[in-house]
Parts: structure tokens; sequence; C-alpha cells
């Protein structure tokens, strides 16, 4: 029984960490290369498995897709969560969420914008790659509100409105930032971020 168990237990673990480099490798080549490029060649050839291997763990590209992007917009939002409840103080949280916001625009989108960009691609949507979209967007939002109920202690109806108006600027700042020829206007956007963030934090301090 020991001998099994072990086996079993063996064979999960070899299963999640190809599972995990699958959605690595897919994640880079999404990055690179766009929705277009996102083959399950590419992805096998980056992730050394077997097409089989993907098929068994998404199902379908579809379903390949929407895992990555909740996979990306989870990982960021647990750093973001993480970070903003390492300060002391409220001050210091608020100002550890907008720097690890700064740093997820600066190196790449969240994943929800990357989802944006998988739409504008056109003749690659398909009604279930726009399922698989949607789930990934909500996965996103869920997270982070779970980070703002962490860093402001907001309500869960606060912090989902949180989740959605600072995802929707830090995807807006990720596109001028890579269309700006310096952080200006990235500064002034997340600084009014920052006052939004805050005027909530007081105003659920006066409620």
């Amino acid at each position: 029984m020991l001998v099994s168990g072990g086996t079993r237990s063996g064979t999960n673990a070899r299963g999640e960490a190809s599972r995990a480099r699958i959605l690595d490798a897919s994640a880079q080549v999404l990055h690179e290369h766009g929705y277009a490029g996102l083959s399950i060649a590419a992805v096998c050839d980056r992730a050394q498995v077997a097409p089989t291997s993907v098929y068994w763990h998404f199902g379908s590209k579809g379903g390949l897709m929407e895992a990555v992007l909740t996979h990306v917009g989870g990982q960021h939002a647990a750093r973001i969560q993480l970070v903003a409840i390492s300060g002391k103080t409220r001050e210091e949280q608020l100002a550890a969420l907008l720097e690890e916001i700064r740093r997820l625009v600066k190196s790449r989108p969240l994943g929800s914008l990357t989802g944006v960009a998988v739409v504008a691609e056109g003749r690659h949507v398909t009604p279930e790659l726009l399922a698989g979209l949607r789930s990934a967007r909500d996965h996103e939002r869920a997270d982070i509100a779970n980070a703002f109920r962490s860093a402001l202690g907001a309500s869960s109806r606060r912090a989902q409105a949180l989740a959605i108006v600072s995802t929707a600027i830090a995807n807006y700042a990720a596109i001028c930032h890579r269309l700006g020829e310096d952080d200006t206007e990235l500064d002034e956007i997340l600084a009014a971020l920052a006052e939004i963030l805050r005027l909530a934090d007081q105003s659920r301090n006066q409620s």
C-alpha cells in the first residue's frame, strides 16, 4: 500500500510539474508572439512536453488560453496581495501596492489586457475562447478584490469596485507606457490611481 500511494503521489507531482511548465511556456509564447503564435507545437517545444500532455491538461487551445490568463492574472494578484499586506501602516500598504502595480505595468500587462489583445486579433476569436477570456477576467478581478480587502479592509462590494477600476487603470497605464518615450504619463496615471485608493480608504474610515 505504501508503495502504491507513493507511486500515485509521484505521478500527481509529475503531472502538476508538467502542467506548470506548459502554463509558463504558454505565457512566454503568448507574450512574445500573440495568440496567433500560441501554437501547440511552439508550446510543446518551449515546455519540452508531448502534445498529448497539453490536450490532457487543457483539452483544447481555448482551454489552454483560459488557463494561461487565469494563471498569469492569479500570479499578479497574489504578488499584489503579498506586497500590500507587508506594510506596517495603511499608507505603507498603499505605497507598496502602487509600487507593485507599477512593476507589473512596466514588465508585462495584467492578464485581462492580454485577453483584450487576443480579441483584437479578430479571426481567432471563437465562442469557446470568449468564454475562457471572460472566466479568466472574472478570476483576476476576484483575486485583486481579495488583495484590496486585505490592504484596505474594504467591504466585498467596495473591493470588487476597486478591483475593476484599478485593473482598467493599470491596463491603460500599460498601453501608455508602451507608447510613451518616458514614464511621465505612467506617473500621472498611477498618481490618479493612488488618489482614488486613498479617497476610498478615507471614505471607509469615515463611514
